[in-house]
């Protein structure tokens, strides 16, 4: 469940909260009980991650078709059957047309948070060089532009970071996530 639960998926009984909340930023508790059925309900984070795709010193970036003027980092969650990988690679290719073999993809970071009130995420971010990439970049249908911005272009430009990646991340850096990618990639 990536939302409190308030009935059991099983028996479809109302379920009780368990014990108290694991986690000091999280106020709500984890686990649940349907007493009907005498099963566990767990409030759980859905798992996304995203692209840092790099193009020497450039990095790709989408404009989110939500948001517009917030660019973010090619990115989504993962599907039912789907690795991170495997989830990060489709995502990418949605979002951007560009084509990669998922397990081409180094991993760079993970982390946890909110991107919308009461629905945690943990997020698992790979690394990629646009050369080890195949496709025209293009938007795709949740995205209204990608492009590859310098850290120096992104931030003489208008366009801000999205505030979902912001919070992600720890901050607005362009170079940062540049330097972080490098860092994988060299590693």
């Amino acid at each position: 469940m990536n939302r409190p639960p308030s009935y059991c998926p099983y028996c479809a009984s109302p379920v009780t909260p368990v014990g108290t909340p694991v986690v000091e930023s999280v106020d709500e508790t984890t686990a649940y009980r349907c007493e009907e059925c005498d099963d566990f309900v767990f409030y759980n984070p859905t798992p996304g991650g995203s692209a840092i795709v790099l193009d020497g010193d450039s990095v790709l970036l989408v404009e989110d078709f939500r948001t517009p003027g917030e660019w973010k980092l090619p990115s989504g969650r993962m599907e039912l059957g789907e690795s991170p990988r495997e989830g990060v690679a489709r995502e990418l290719e949605e979002e951007t047309g560009l084509a990669v073999d998922p397990h081409a993809l180094v991993y760079v970071c993970d982390e946890s948070g909110e991107p919308a009130p009461g629905q945690y995420m943990v997020g698992i971010d790979y690394a990629i060089r646009r050369a080890d990439t195949t496709g025209t970049l293009a938007a795709g249908s949740d995205a209204t532009d990608a492009r590859f911005f310098t850290p120096d272009e992104f931030e003489a430009s208008e366009h801000v970071i999205k505030d979902t990646h912001v919070d992600r991340f720890g901050t607005d850096s362009v170079s940062w996530l540049v330097d972080e990618a490098k860092n994988a990639l060299d590693g």
